[in-house]
């Protein structure tokens, strides 16, 4: 690309100039660039974790986070819902919201009645949301997830009590679902030999009483 050395600019070119940068950094925040158009709500969901975890762009996470929602309404597809509703509870615990804070602080998320203030109680219901759906399917192995990660976002919002609390709900749908799958197997974090060997130490940290 050639580059227009600004010194050798008139001085309202310069600012039609910066103007554009300005509006390009914008954009590019808030607009899903270098995402493929999709229909498809599960992979709206795919996208929006890699915009908001990956990328640090929540901005048009949360737009195609929406989407996924309403389209999964339509379809009446319950699972598919709950899924969207777990997106929604990590998109607003993400470390990606405070790097735009000043964002939402002044124009807040497309959520009616979420505020950078009350977006770990926003996470909270979401995640929620998810767990009621996946209850009713009786799918412990999300429950295990759903749980776990209310209890750490309980942690993040200075609620050790509540956390203790789904960090036992967390264990009781693992047990579950060990109980209804015999032999399955977890993905964890490398030194740890089973899931309560995991979360374990998380409710020890909080003198949780097991």
């Amino acid at each position: 690309m050639y580059h227009v050395p600004l010194e050798r600019l008139p001085v309202s070119n310069i600012k039609v100039l910066f103007s554009a940068l300005i509006l390009g950094v914008i954009f590019l925040g808030c607009a899903a660039m270098g995402v493929p158009a999709t229909s498809d709500p599960d992979k709206k969901i795919g996208y929006a974790y890699m915009l908001f975890d990956r990328q640090q762009r929540p901005l048009p996470a949360e737009r195609l986070i929406r989407e996924a929602i309403e389209i999964y309404q339509e379809k009446n597809n319950d699972l598919g819902l709950a899924e969207a509703y777990r997106a929604y509870g990590f998109f607003f615990r993400s470390g990606a919201l405070e790097k735009w804070h000043k964002h939402y602080e002044s124009d807040g998320f497309m959520e009616e009645g979420a505020t950078y203030a009350n977006r770990h109680e926003k996470s909270i219901e979401y995640f929620e949301k998810s767990a009621a759906i996946f209850e009713k399917h009786h799918k412990n192995d999300a429950l295990t997830n759903v749980h776990l990660n209310m209890g750490f976002t309980y942690e993040f919002a200075n609620q050790p009590e509540k956390a203790c609390d789904e960090y036992k709900k967390s264990l009781v749908s693992n047990q579950l679902h060990i109980k209804e799958n015999p032999g399955v197997t977890f993905t964890l974090p490398e030194g740890f030999s089973s899931y309560e060997a995991y979360v374990t130490p998380m409710m020890d940290r909080l003198k949780c009483v097991k």
